[in-house]
């Protein structure tokens, strides 16, 4: 009897350590994979260009139209310039930029099927950059056959009163365009370095 006893004991045994070990691969595999979805969700909601489709038109415009943009002809030169570039932005539009002073960029959107100049506020001296980050970045991305326009900086109207080490409103914007204005649609906040004094 003891001999068969003993034999079930360390059968037993082992069974529950080999069972104890799957309980531990289990619950690691679970952690991993909750994480692992969080992570992956954070980057899913980040909108991406293909979201925001644009049909790539062959556009008209001879020339851009300055009778029927306002505040147009203050930029003849950059507007041309970047007019003749051609469309770079939502199938059938022109994003062109230049500086404003140190940290500040300006900016612009012709309509390349009217010659129509659009200056939106969020293009209005903006901040290119970031208080205490060592980061490089582009401050636009934006794509020929997507409405999607990424922003990094703090858009404009410059705000004066804003401390640009400490600015709340310093991150990346994620802009769709409307055909005339933009729609803000996500805000993703800068990360900053704490002040060293």
């Amino acid at each position: 009897m003891a001999g068969t006893v003993l034999p079930a004991i360390f059968y037993c045994s082992e069974i529950m350590r080999k069972s104890e070990f799957m309980i531990r691969v289990l619950v690691i595999a679970v952690i991993l994979n909750i994480f692992g979805t969080v992570a992956l969700g954070e980057q899913e909601k980040r909108p991406d260009f293909a979201g925001f489709p644009a049909l790539i038109e062959k556009t008209s415009a001879k020339s851009i139209d300055f009778r029927r943009s306002p505040g147009a002809s203050t930029f003849r030169t950059r507007l041309r310039d970047g007019f003749k570039g051609g469309v770079n932005f939502a199938g059938r539009y022109i994003l062109t930029g230049w500086g404003c002073g140190t940290g500040c960029t300006n900016a612009a959107i012709i309509d390349g099927r009217t010659g129509r100049v659009y200056f939106p506020d969020q293009l209005a001296g903006i901040g290119v950059w970031f208080g205490n980050t060592d980061e490089e970045f582009d401050t636009f991305e934006f794509r020929q056959d997507s409405r999607l326009l990424i922003l990094r900086g703090t858009p404009g109207p410059v705000d004066e009163e804003l401390d640009v080490f400490n600015n709340p409103k310093q991150g990346t914007y994620y802009f769709e365009w409307l055909g005339t204005r933009f729609r803000l649609i996500k805000f993703v906040s800068q990360e900053r370095k704490p002040d060293v004094n």
